[in-house]
């Protein structure tokens, strides 16, 4: 299951604390939790990966918590690839990921976390389980959310 989950866990943390040795700790101790789980006995994760996102969560917005630190988290709309790198579109997209990021991390941890497990592609049933928002409300939850943001970004761009 490490093996499994490991690099998404890892990213998912990472994405959510902007800090490469918070995302390692708090992965590590998201399996940590795993193991300890699956060596007590009757106690069976009926989804894992759903299990270690709502734990990998939880400990994220731990760590926000105890450090009082509300820093941005990466851009969940773009990937790390190097395409279109003329310097026109790079300002461009450092632009607008900066504004995508601004508008994250003025988010409620719990509404980071829902648009975070929807970019790794989480069903609604794992976003359900793990947020403990109802499975028919995911989808409308995380419309608001979008629409939000993308309304947000589109004033902030505009003037």
């Amino acid at each position: 299951m490490y093996r499994q989950y490991y690099e998404a866990i890892y990213k998912f943390c990472f994405r959510f604390l902007n800090s490469h040795d918070a995302a390692m700790d708090n992965s590590q101790e998201t399996f940590i939790k795993l193991y300890e789980r699956m060596k007590q006995q009757g106690l069976e994760i009926e989804n894992t990966r759903a299990w270690l996102y709502k734990v990998a969560g939880n400990l994220c917005m731990n760590s926000l918590k105890s450090k009082k630190r509300r820093q941005e988290i990466e851009n969940l709309l773009e990937n790390q690839t190097i395409e279109n790198t003329t310097p026109e579109h790079i300002l461009m997209r450092d632009e607008r990921s900066t504004l995508i990021r601004k508008e994250l991390s003025q988010l409620k941890p719990e509404q980071r976390i829902l648009i975070l497990m929807y970019q790794d592609g989480l069903s609604y049933t794992e976003m359900a389980e793990v947020t403990g928002i109802k499975k028919n409300s995911i989808g409308k939850t995380l419309w608001r959310l979008i629409e939000k943001i993308s309304k947000n970004i589109k004033d902030e761009a505009n003037g």
